[in-house]
């Protein structure tokens, strides 16, 4: 395995993800890199983002529908909400059976990772589709 270093820009961007819970996009987080790190590409976040995530310390989040993936750093097992509507994206508590999932089969050693997204209404949604 290839070693590698934590990177300044790499510690901007975690520390970014780390402060939001926006989910924000990769475009959003050059953004704001921009004001700690004035010379940052939007290729060096892009990169970056890659590797956090091919490493396991954030989450790619890809919306069912075009759209930007969104990236999230919380270490808490959680799913993910997303509103049809406006497109916003909400943590929610995973559900406790799926907390410790096992399976009988025998194909299936183990489980690393459950990756819940739930989709339909926000709150702030709901009463306008209604009307």
């Amino acid at each position: 395995m290839k070693k590698t270093r934590n990177t300044r820009q790499r510690g901007v961007i975690l520390d970014i993800l780390r402060e939001s819970c926006s989910h924000p996009t990769a475009e959003m987080i050059y953004r704001e890199a921009r004001g700690v790190l004035p010379n940052i590409s939007l290729g060096t976040v892009y990169r970056n983002l890659s590797f956090l995530r091919d490493q396991g310390a954030v989450r790619e989040i890809r919306p069912r529908e075009g759209g930007s993936s969104r990236f999230d750093a919380a270490d808490t097992h959680h799913a993910h909400f997303h509103c049809a509507h406006c497109s916003a994206l909400l943590d929610i508590p995973l559900p406790a059976a799926l907390e410790n999932l096992r399976f009988e089969e025998e194909k299936i050693s183990t489980v690393s990772l459950v990756d819940l997204h739930v989709i339909g209404s926000c709150s702030g949604c709901a009463g306008a589709t209604e009307a």
